[in-house]
């Protein structure tokens, strides 16, 4: 990212903290003043027209900004009338809170575009470059894990495979995610909570998602069998870091079961994102 787009993103904190001095100096019960409702206003737009679109690119998505986008909506909301001051100064404070997380998750992904330009391209098959094409434009943050994973593998060098698993496991759950939302999985008629679980397991997700776009039952099955052998090996291979006393069988035994793990998540992603499908 260059310095002029880190500069945008900073001055969003000190937006917010100036309006929020403005306001405490402020002795009346609502604000009622052109300045600071005018000041109010131009710190949305700072948002929305510069500030913003610095994180997409970075891999954040419109639901991972929905909170802020919220609040900032809220604060151009009250810069249109006469309101308490009391309600501006609530909704800045859950920007401040919402702006130091983002702050926290953009330099995770500052990070890995970073380790990323500094490699060069990854060597991808066909398909995996249009899985990963797709996932960088329906969720960018999928994209990510899914390059590393694929960049790991590819690291002669590397001598644990636990976290290249977690990196397929954690792309593969953030597009069920993203295309299966718990409430509207949770609100189809009949739908139970597999035993023991609190919301909707992956398997449940790819079903929904499948049977949403009117594929049969025995289309669905093999896609919904791949999403639960890719949960049981992501554990298998967990365990198996304490079952193994020899350091050399674990590392080859690891990369070989990271490999037909990706094999499943590769085989789920190209049913899910339609890779096969003529365009």
């Amino acid at each position: 990212m260059s310095d002029a787009s880190h500069d945008v993103w900073e001055s969003i904190g000190q937006k917010v903290a100036t309006l929020r001095s403005a306001l405490t100096r402020c002795s009346s019960v609502n604000i009622n003043t052109t300045s600071l409702k005018t000041q109010a206003k131009e710190l949305v737009q700072f948002y929305f027209r510069q500030a913003r679109p610095t994180l997409l690119p970075l891999g954040f998505t419109e639901e991972s900004l929905g909170a802020i986008d919220i609040e900032m909506q809220e604060i151009l909301r009250l810069s249109n009338g006469n309101n308490r001051k009391s309600y501006y100064t609530d909704h800045l404070k859950r920007i401040e809170l919402e702006r130091t997380a983002i702050d926290s998750q953009r330099e995770v992904l500052l990070s890995r575009k970073a380790v990323a330009a500094s490699v060069g391209p990854v060597a991808m098959s066909t398909v995996e470059r249009a899985i990963l094409t797709t996932l960088q434009q329906v969720v960018p943050t999928a994209a990510l894990s899914y390059e590393q994973g694929c960049r790991d593998l590819g690291d002669g060098q590397r001598i644990s495979f636990r976290g290249v698993a977690s990196e397929f496991r954690e792309c593969l759950r953030e597009v069920l995610d993203h295309l299966a939302p718990d409430k509207e999985v949770m609100a189809q008629q009949g739908f139970k909570l597999e035993e023991g679980q609190k919301k909707p397991s992956m398997k449940q997700k790819a079903r929904f998602i499948l049977r949403a776009r009117g594929q049969p039952a025995t289309a669905v099955r093999a896609p919904e069998d791949a999403v639960s052998t890719v949960e049981d090996r992501c554990a298998g291979l967990a365990r198996s870091v304490y079952e193994r006393s020899s350091i050399s069988s674990h590392v080859t035994t690891s990369k070989g079961e990271v490999i037909q793990i990706k094999m499943y998540v590769d085989t789920v992603l190209a049913e899910l994102l339609e890779i096969h499908r003529e365009r």
